[in-house]
């Protein structure tokens, strides 16, 4: 991939993972805190995905992303071990948020996945700049 593709392309998935945020915090204004969770979680996948791609690293699966990233950003210190801890919360409550029927994330619950989710997007966000 050029560098102008892969410009093109993590800008894309950047603006992605912000508008998936911003629709969490929206379904949080609903209480909706099923669907707030989901989306907190792929706002958080979509850069997840991105900051691979700047190693060339692609995943078709959910738990390859998460297995790759761990490997290659929180494991050499470059992403903080918290991470994997947090990242592995929001794909438990999105997987709850998607797929409960009987149970589902109270509203508290996904107010804490939306602020964690922010706090790694942030992260995720200033780590991608220099290839932007």
């Amino acid at each position: 991939m050029s560098d102008e593709a892969l410009r093109t392309q993590l800008s894309a998935m950047v603006e992605k993972g912000i508008r998936t945020l911003e629709a969490a915090q929206e379904h949080l204004s609903h209480s909706d805190g099923d669907f707030a969770s989901s989306k907190a979680y792929y706002a958080v996948f979509h850069l997840m995905q991105a900051v691979l791609l700047t190693k060339n690293l692609t995943f078709s699966k959910h738990a390859g992303v998460m297995s790759g990233f761990s490997e290659h950003f929180i494991k050499p210190g470059i992403f903080p071990g918290e991470f994997g801890g947090i990242i592995q919360r929001l794909r438990k409550d999105r997987e709850l948020g998607d797929y409960g029927y009987q149970m589902s994330v109270g509203l508290e619950d996904a107010k804490e996945d939306v602020a964690l989710a922010s706090k790694v997007l942030e992260s995720l966000k200033k780590y991608l700049q220099p290839f932007l």
